[in-house]
This record gives C-alpha cells, structure tokens and sequence, in this order.
C-alpha cells in the first residue's frame, strides 16, 4: 500500500470504512447510550445482552464475522472472558474492544494479553470509545489490507525479502555465539542504529541491565528451553535512553546432514548448532496500558494520591514490619469540616479544585516515607511509619491544622475551612487493618463531636455514636415518625412578564430546636437506605394539601416536585400519584415532576412506563440539572417531556468578569426547537438575570428572585408579584 492511501485510511470516518460492530452488555442502558453514539457516526451495531446470547450472535455472522466486538467483562450466565476464550478458541477474526467497569481493572491487564486490542473504563467519554474504534478499525483494515496484498504477491525471494523487511514485527538471527548477523528493516528503525552498528553486536549489549540475567538464561549456551515459548524483555535503544518493551521468541538453526538448515527446539547442545532465528515484537502500547490500569487501580485520579485498595495494602506492610522490628506506626484520619457547604455553594468544579489544591499542601507537611491516600470525597488517611511516641503523631496532626489554616483562594474570594484528625497508634490501638480503621474512625468521630479544627487520639473508652450515616439515617426516620419534614417553594419567574410561572417545591427537616437541614445533607443518605421513597410520599401529600387549600382560595399556580430513581422504577408509582391527586382535588397539569438525567437512564423501561401513564393525565415532565448526566439529547425526541432545566453549575460560571457563554443560547434553542420550556437554575446575580432576558423565552429560578420560602411567605410573595 503506498502512502497516499495510508493517509486516506487514517483520515476516513468510522462509516467509510464499513465497520461491523457487536456491543455487548447486560447493562439495556450502556446498551442503548453506545447504540446511540455510534448512530451519530452512520453505524448500526448488533446487540447481545450476555455472554451466551453474544456467542450465539457471533455463530449466526461466522460467515462474515463482527470487525469489532465492544464487550462488558461482568455479566451473568457467561462473562466477557468466556467470550474472549470462545473467540480465540474458534479462530473468529474479530477485534474486541473491552467496555467496562472500574471493578473489572484488575483482570484487565489479562484480557489484554488474551487478545483484546483496547480496554475503556466506565463511564467513559464518548469521543474517547469513537477513537478507539477508529485506532482499532483502522489497523484492522491496514492488517486486512496487508493481508490481501501479500496473497497477490507471487512465491518468490522477492516476497520473502519483502515480508522480512516490512513484517510490523523485529526479525533477527543470532550466530552460535549470541552475535547479530541479521536483523531486518523495522529493527534498525525501532532501535535506531544502522545496519553497520547492529551487525556483529552481541545482543547483550542491547539488553536492559535489569533484564540481562533473564536474557542470558534464555539465549546462552545454545538453550531454549522448551518450557519458555516467549520472553518479555526491555531493550536499550541507539541512544541509550529510550526503552522498547519487546515480546521476544526465538528457535534454534541447525544444519542437516543431507544438507540444508532446519528450525529446532531442542533442549541440548547440538554440533551442528548454527544460531537462533527470532521475532521480537514490540509491546511497547500494551505495557503503556497495563501500567495506566495499573496506577488507576491504586490511585485516586483526582488527586493522584493513594487510593483505599493501595492505602489497605500499605497498612498491611507496614502492620507485618512493626511486628518483626518491635516498632510503632501512627494512622490519621484527616476530615475537611463541611466540605459539602462548599462543593454545594461553589459548585463541584470548584470543589475539585480545592481538593487538589488541599492534597498538595498537605503532602509539603510530610515527611519523607509519609504515606497520604484519599479514600474518597473529603476522607484523607495519613500513615506515619516508625514513630517513637503517641505524642510523636499528636505533634504532626497539630502541626497539620496550624499549617493548613490557610484559606483557599478563589477568583479572589478566600475560602475559608477547618479539619478535624482522628489518630490511632499501632500495635496499642489495634493489630490488624480492621481495628485500627475502625478505630481511627471513631477517633475522627469524637474530634469532629468536641469542635472544628481539633485532633483526638484514640482511647478504649470512646465510643463512635456520631457515625454520619447512621446518625443521618437516625434523623430521617425520626422525621418520618414525628412528621418534621416541611415543605418550602421557590418562585420560577417568567422573564417575559416578570410573574410567577410556577414554584418547586422542597423539601426540609424542621429539627426539634426548630432549625432547618437541608436535604444536600440527608438525601444521599435517604438514597442508600430506600428512605427516599417514604419521603417522596410526605412531600407529594403535603403538596397536595397546600395546593387544595389554595384552590379553594382562588389560587392556581403550578408545582414542580423531584421524583427520585427508586421512585420511577416502581412499577406503582404513577397509579400512586394520580390517586393522591384525585384525593385532594388536584388538577393533574398543575403538577409537574423534576427528573435527572441519570434518572432517565436507570430502569428505562420502568421509567418510560410511569411517565406515559403520568403525561397522559395532563401531568409534565421536566429535566432537572440538564447538560451534567449522560448528556444524551437521544431520549429528548423520544420522551413526553415539557421542560428542560438548566443545571445552575452553566449560570456559575456567567459573570460579569467572564460574560460570554455559547452553551445556554444553544440549550436555548434546543429546547426551542423541540417546544419545551427552559428553566434557568441558580440565577443570583443582576448581569445573569439581564442575560436571560436579552436570550428571550426563558424562565429563571435562584436567590436573585427569592430563597425558598415557606407557605405563608410564598402567599405573601405571590400577591406581590402575580401569576402568570
């Protein structure tokens, strides 16, 4: 093939090069977002929903085989590797591509070596799966490409001397004493010498020093081994500094006595013994993979620290060298104080930030052998090796918070935060990786309980009843039992005739000493334990109760509620709704449900179900925190939807500093074009509120117009300002 058409190949799309493609996944939902990726690129890929049905796909197109298999490793019945194994145990030509999870890290590195050609973790961006087709369709069709024009090629010495010369792998001869005599085209090049530099060198002296002994054992003394069919090794290149991982195999020559050479194995020494003759393939790709899967399974990708796998195995290190030395490590659980207030108030982005900018700080108040790990969101552990005394680790946690006082900066706003230390010494509080996190943990229990900004060591007599979980847990159902969840409104302005379009309605705690929580604080928790389904009821019936009285008073202003994922997927939930809305008197389009994204997309046929039901009663639907889920526009047509609402992380970041933005005119439009209102969340500010009103057609919602306001405020409001 000559260059021009190379060129071509590499710079086509996916669809011009005929790509046959087979996903599978026992996920509907991963099934139908690569489906509709792949759409957008002119492709039309079959479906398998496990391992056995993908077998039977396959068996069904042996004839003209899947170009590119994209295939989930954990499925029931037969899993993604009983595939692979059926596949090369068949022969089929088909590249796979692995699809799936960051549990499935750890086999991945096997997979790869089985033949897998790409390994993508969920959730994966799409550009990044479309690239990966693309790199592997492309050397595919090259391969095939290769493949058609050799059997043109006539049995000649012209076409071995062009196989040695253009083979993608490193082919060389060795004579009886380990010297090179041959070595083709694609050898100089990976190397870098010339022909003159590399014949007649010994292979040694291109051998990582690491790797010489392995070298040496495979090649010396005119032995391979029968047992070793391939060796990996590291290369040293012209210039000394680059490395080429390669995949070496080799095979003895020998002469025959009627003349001639003939390829041997055999395991001794042979007079007649002229050299080796061996390809070296270079997998210099697959160890940069196995090494990325390597460090994203023991690191935190946030931060870049040590994550909770690689922290466990470390604690059990150094647990297993204290007790041989006779010595003392500490363990540190380090907590930022309300760092939720801070993701909630600046967004998630700014949040991440912090937590970067908190590691690298914290990590210049260590010592050297200090080993600091994220365990997820605002959760630090410390582990200090080798210290003589409790008051040793007492020392550094002080020294942590006075250091650490320093306030984050932000576009010139100082953000301010305090940490509490939680502190466990081993052997004394605890033997074992259980104990001494069980305990550490219960230390950082009681600093947080006596004040911000203080450490506590651990002490047999301390008991760890302020467990955020269970205390939050506690309080939901507490609020449940003696009805302490409240209901409070805040007003949707429509910006064209500056009246109320309609209210959202949300949730609160009012606590016994009569303050009010939040749900950022006990949603994810109500989330977990099912909960969310007991208060999705409260807040519809208190809703309905509000919305009868008013009636009766002549007001009729619509409502907006947020419906959780455990709620959709209830096959009874929409009869739920409409009869408590025929109960209290409540006209169905006056109500309109808030969605997520993601809700969408979990339980889909569940939750399509339920809202044809609901929409068919006059009831809307709205996307809440549009643009941050699976950010898929495909379900948009498909669905009976009335509203899109902007995520408020879009209206952060317009201000007046930074005033151009080209996402919300086109989320504008958007939503134009397919007849659905567009809500604008988290509008605090004059410049944001003006903005919206120059795009037209908007409705907003955010401080700017009013907090959430509870019945009689919300009354009071609407006098004010009328309803549309």
């Amino acid at each position: 093939m000559n260059a021009a058409n190379i060129l071509k190949t590499q710079n086509c799309l996916l669809k011009d090069l005929n790509v046959k493609i087979l996903v599978v996944d026992d996920d509907p939902n991963m099934l139908l977002s690569i489906q509709g990726i792949l759409s957008l690129e002119g492709l039309t890929p079959a479906t398998a929903r496990n391992g056995q049905e993908a077998i039977e796909v396959i068996e069904e197109n042996r004839k003209k085989p899947f170009d590119i298999i994209l295939l989930d490793l954990e499925m029931p019945q037969l899993n993604g590797e009983g595939v692979i194994d059926y596949i090369n145990a068949k022969g089929i030509d088909s590249c796979i591509i692995i699809v799936s999870g960051e549990q499935e890290l750890q086999r991945a590195i096997h997979v790869l070596t089985s033949g897998a050609k790409d390994f993508i973790r969920k959730p994966y961006h799409p550009e990044e799966l479309l690239h990966a087709i693309k790199k592997v369709s492309e050397n595919r069709f090259l391969t095939k490409q290769n493949k058609e024009m050799i059997e043109r090629l006539e049995e000649s010495e012209a076409l071995h001397r062009f196989i040695v010369h253009n083979s993608p792998d490193m082919l060389y001869m060795l004579d009886r004493k380990g010297h090179f005599v041959f070595v083709n085209k694609n050898a100089i090049r990976l190397l870098g010498y010339s022909r003159k530099e590399i014949i007649g060198k010994h292979y040694a002296e291109i051998i990582h020093p690491k790797d010489k002994e392995k070298a040496k054992m495979f090649f010396s003394n005119r032995l391979i081994p029968r047992s070793i069919k391939h060796l990996e090794l590291c290369l040293l290149c012209n210039n000394r500094k680059d490395v080429l991982h390669v995949e070496v195999r080799a095979l003895n020559i020998e002469k025959r006595l009627s003349g001639g050479y003939k390829l041997s194995q055999h395991n001794t020494e042979n007079i007649n013994f002229v050299g080796s003759y061996g390809v070296a393939r270079d997998i210099s790709d697959r160890k940069k993979s196995e090494e990325i899967i390597r460090y994203q399974m023991n690191h935190d990708l946030l931060t870049g620290l040590p994550n909770r796998m690689l922290i466990n195995d470390r604690i059990g290190t150094l647990i297993k060298h204290a007790n041989q030395a006779q010595e003392r490590f500490a363990v540190l659980s380090i907590d930022i104080n309300r760092f939720k207030l801070i993701n909630d108030t600046y967004g998630q982005t700014v949040g991440d930030e912090f937590l970067q900018n908190f590691s690298e700080n914290l990590s210049r108040c260590l010592r050297e052998g200090d080993i600091l790990a994220r365990l997820g969101g605002d959760e630090f552990i410390l582990l200090l090796p080798d210290i003589n005394t409790q008051q040793d680790a007492l020392t550094v946690a002080d020294k942590i918070i006075n250091r650490m006082e320093i306030p984050f900066i932000h576009h010139g706003k100082e953000i301010h935060f305090s940490l509490s230390i939680g502190v466990a010494i081993c052997p004394e509080h605890g033997e074992t990786k259980e104990e001494l996190m069980k305990n550490v943990d219960t230390a950082l229990c009681n600093a947080k309980e006596k004040s911000s900004n203080r450490y506590c060591l651990y002490d047999k007599n301390l008991k760890n009843q302020n467990s955020q979980k269970v205390f939050i847990e506690n309080l939901i159902r507490d609020s449940i039992k003696h009805d302490r969840f409240v209901v409070y409104y805040q007003p949707q302005i429509d910006l064209n005739s500056q009246k109320i379009h309609a209210a959202e309605a949300l949730v609160r705690i009012q606590s016994p000493n009569n303050k009010l929580i939040l749900p950022g604080k006990f949603i994810d928790i109500a989330e977990e334990t099912s909960l969310i389904n007991d208060i999705g009821s409260i807040v519809l019936e208190k809703v309905c109760k509000d919305i009868q009285m008013w009636n009766k008073n002549g007001l009729h202003v619509g409502i907006s509620i947020n419906i959780s994922a455990q709620q959709l997927s209830d096959e009874h939930f929409a009869d739920y709704v409409l009869d408590r809305l025929e109960a209290y008197g409540v006209n169905p389009k006056k109500i309109e449900l808030e969605l997520t994204e993601n809700v969408l997309v979990q339980n889909m046929q569940q939750a399509i179900s339920n809202i044809v039901q609901l929409t068919n009663k006059g009831i809307k639907i709205a996307v809440d925190d549009f643009g941050t889920g699976y950010s898929s526009l495909s379900y948009l047509d498909r669905l009976p939807l009335h509203t899109l609402k902007l995520d408020r992380s879009f209206m952060e970041k317009l201000t007046s500093e930074s005033p151009v933005d080209t996402i919300i005119p086109a989320m504008i439009n958007v939503s134009d074009g397919l007849q659905l209102n567009f809500i604008a969340e988290g509008v605090e500010s004059r410049f944001q509120h003006e903005y919206l009103q120059k795009q037209g057609n908007c409705i907003a919602q955010g401080f700017y117009y009013s907090r959430p306001l509870n019945k009689t405020d919300f009354l009071a409001f609407i006098a004010k300002y009328g309803i549309k």
